[in-house]
């Protein structure tokens, strides 16, 4: 489910789009949520609070503050999500491009610019696959629900975010030439993990999105520290 979140302090406006937003995604029989804020203020302190979206709509103009100045605190603070941008302000449309956002939009917005806002949107998350050999047959996987691969005796096992795991015939070798060398760090002849699902490491173990450590041998640990701020540099906003 993608959560989304509308700042912008005419009310009306913002909830004609509301319904917009929900009857694109119905539409795409994708499920999705969406908060609604008239101000920054207010926006900022659900952001502090640990709200997360995957888009933000925002206004530029507002009585308490600027949509455009506030965007670019949140990409100094390294927060991920998309920006659309609508605005009555033709000025400021060069410089969304400072903000790393993914449309800027004049009011009134029409329905043509909106849906292809958001189909711009839906093309930069869609789901990359791989086609698996299990012992139990062919399976197609999401790469982002993948946590990590596993070699233990002869059997090379795989471990997903929802819990699951399911028993592979490859090897760790074929798996590794097989999957996108900018998202799996092998930290360990043993294992092959995404590096999206990392959260820390330290003291020779990487620390996963569900709570497991993975270690990391004394002969990779400098090679994955670089990898993964590599990783850092090349997905977080500055």
């Amino acid at each position: 489910m993608y959560k989304l979140a509308i700042c912008d302090d005419d009310i009306d406006f913002a909830a004609s789009l509301k319904s917009f937003l929900y009857g694109f995604f119905r539409d795409r029989e994708t499920d999705c949520s969406v908060d609604v804020f008239d101000n920054v203020l207010t926006l900022d302190s659900a952001v502090d609070s640990g709200a997360e979206y995957d888009l933000v709509i925002l206004d530029i103009l507002f009585e308490n503050g600027n949509g455009m100045d506030y965007a670019k605190r949140l990409r100094a603070r390294k927060c991920k999500f998309d920006i659309i941008f609508i605005s009555s302000c033709r000025e400021y449309a060069i410089e969304s491009y400072d903000a790393d956002s993914l449309y800027y939009i004049l009011k009134p917005a029409n329905p043509e610019k909106l849906t292809a806002a958001l189909n711009r949107f839906l093309q930069k998350h869609a789901p990359v696959y791989i086609n698996l050999n299990t012992t139990r047959g062919l399976i197609k996987v999401d790469l982002s629900d993948i946590l990590y691969f596993e070699i233990y005796g002869h059997r090379l096992s795989l471990c997903k975010r929802d819990g699951t795991n399911e028993e592979l015939r490859s090897t760790l070798k074929e798996m590794e030439e097989k999957l996108p060398t900018e998202m799996f760090i092998r930290p360990h002849r043993s294992y092959l993990v995404n590096v999206n699902c990392i959260t820390e490491i330290a003291h020779y173990n990487i620390k996963i999105t569900n709570g497991e450590i993975i270690p990391i041998s004394r002969a990779q640990y400098n090679k994955v520290q670089l990898e993964f701020l590599d990783y850092l540099d090349k997905t977080d906003i500055i």
